[in-house]
């Protein structure tokens, strides 16, 4: 059994990590810095009982998490690192990622998981082998034979800005997968509804990748007509059809140092698909009417809002194609499934659109919260985009309620979107702050009283009268929801 490093400025945090230890029955010692760190490592990094694992915070005094990250990464000895972070963004999980880290945490981070992972890294198979292998060092270098394993040197100096919002568990995941395979040439292929951000997964893969200061070109299956799919993508030659009336480079050939983007890849004609595999094997294209092959150095990511492995079994998509596509699958999940990050993301949103459209400043209120929260949202992100644009056009003041959100949501309908499906998920969901009867109330009341304000033109005498309370109770009402009466 090995040793765990705790390497946190916070003595507090170092406290509460040790006590994980010594839960989990393992060994520990703890550092305030990364010089610290070194030192201990140092001092125990030869031995049978050295440290097998840093729990690593990013903000350190002196040289940071990330740094010290870096260095481990090169160490042929090298322990496993779990980052840990206050910061708990896209960045820093695919940064952590990247750099060759075994896991990632966001502050606060869970107990519970924090001992599981020092119980599975820092014992690991020693507990019942009695050996030093392990199933993957940090720096998980590619298997042997396999070119789409090859790691190539990172780009130096490339910005790269965070795109996607989200810091809800199933998020993390994602950013996470986006970091251990942006710094190989493994073909990715994305998997999720429409709506849930793919081709901002894509982009950044590419982004964080090697080939960040190559193209990034998109190509949708699903809009280029059947008969121009070939030349869209390998390119064409004059004269090699009517209308060719120049040469014409393809996508493969424009991506070529970059990255290809292959957006709903399940909807190319099977009679098509063969040409493909060709390529992403040969790593060479044809032109339509070419009379020799060109050579590409592309990164192909896919993506698909639809069933791959089902459409294998009705003949409709290539087993063969699909293996060479999906050698990394990624699963985006939907909005529904993304906990607390649909307000996270409406501020965002009306923070950008606000000064697009308003040109001041727009926030969203307290009562338009629980509306939010009740709708299924089956177009995921890009219906949240759009609703929040839409209420913002009909904003008069400077916050987003429950009033301009009300006939852009649909209350009722199918059992996901209605009063079943709100019970649902507030009974599935973490407690919210007042509880899980409070949040019911509230859901329901707001849009409530936003109807019938919304109907009476802001009467709110003749509002309290069609809910049928006084208009005290009323304006009681809509100050605990934060509504604000006038």
């Amino acid at each position: 059994m090995r040793k765990v490093l705790i390497v946190d400025d916070e003595p507090s945090v170092r406290f509460v990590l040790a006590r994980t230890c010594e839960r989990a029955g393992v060994p520990w010692e703890e550092a305030g810095s990364a010089e610290e760190a070194r030192e201990k490592l140092s001092q125990n990094g030869a031995s049978r009982e050295g440290i097998g694992l840093v729990l690593l915070d990013v903000r350190l005094p002196g040289d940071d998490g990330f740094t010290l990250l870096g260095e481990l990464s090169q160490r042929p000895d090298s322990p496993f690192v779990v980052v840990m972070t206050a910061e708990d963004t896209m960045r820093s999980a695919v940064e952590a990622m990247k750099r060759g880290a075994a896991d990632y945490l966001g502050k606060p981070f869970d107990l519970t998981r924090v001992e599981r992972l020092v119980k599975d890294l820092a014992i690991g198979p020693e507990a019942e082998h009695g050996t030093e292998e392990r199933s993957e060092p940090v720096h998980s270098p590619a298997p042997e034979g396999d070119d789409e394993g090859e790691e190539r040197p990172g780009p130096k100096d490339v910005a790269i800005p965070d795109m996607l919002i989200g810091r809800s568990p199933a998020m993390v995941e994602v950013y996470k997968e986006i970091g251990r395979v942006a710094r190989t040439e493994m073909t990715v292929l994305l998997m999720g509804e429409s709506g849930t951000g793919k081709e901002l997964v894509a982009r950044a893969i590419h982004g964080n990748s090697p080939r960040a200061r190559g193209p990034f070109v998109t190509v949708n299956m699903a809009a280029i007509p059947r008969d121009l799919m070939e030349s869209e993508l390998y390119g064409h030659e004059k004269g090699s059809f009517t209308g060719a009336v120049e040469r014409r480079p393809g996508k493969f050939e424009l991506a070529n140092g970059g990255t290809l983007f292959l957006d709903e890849i399940g909807e190319m004609p099977v009679e098509l698909q063969a040409k493909l595999l060709r390529v992403l094997q040969e790593r060479e294209v044809d032109r339509v009417g070419g009379t020799r092959p060109l050579s590409v150095d592309v990164r192909i990511v896919a993506a698909t809002n639809a069933d791959l492995a089902r459409s294998v079994e009705e003949g409709r998509f290539r087993r063969d194609l699909y293996y060479r596509l999906a050698v990394v699958p990624i699963r985006l999940p939907p909005l529904r499934e993304r906990e607390g990050d649909v307000i996270l993301l409406a501020r965002y949103f009306i923070s950008k659109y606000g000064e697009q459209l308003k040109g001041r400043p727009m926030a969203l209120a307290r009562d338009a919260e629980p509306l939010l929260l009740s709708h299924g949202w089956p177009g995921n992100v890009r219906e949240l985009q759009n609703v929040i644009q839409r209420a913002l056009l009909k904003l008069a003041g400077a916050r987003i309620g429950a009033k301009e959100l009300l006939g852009l949501l649909p209350t009722t309908g199918s059992s996901d979107r209605g009063l079943a499906g709100l019970v649902e998920r507030i009974l599935d969901s973490p407690p919210p702050e007042g509880g899980r009867h409070t949040a019911a109330l509230t859901a329901i009341e707001a849009p409530l009283i936003a109807g019938a304000l919304a109907r009476t033109k802001g009467n709110q005498l003749r509002a309290a009268e069609v809910l049928g309370m006084n208009r005290n109770t009323l304006r009681e009402r809509m100050r605990a929801l934060g509504m604000k009466p006038k």
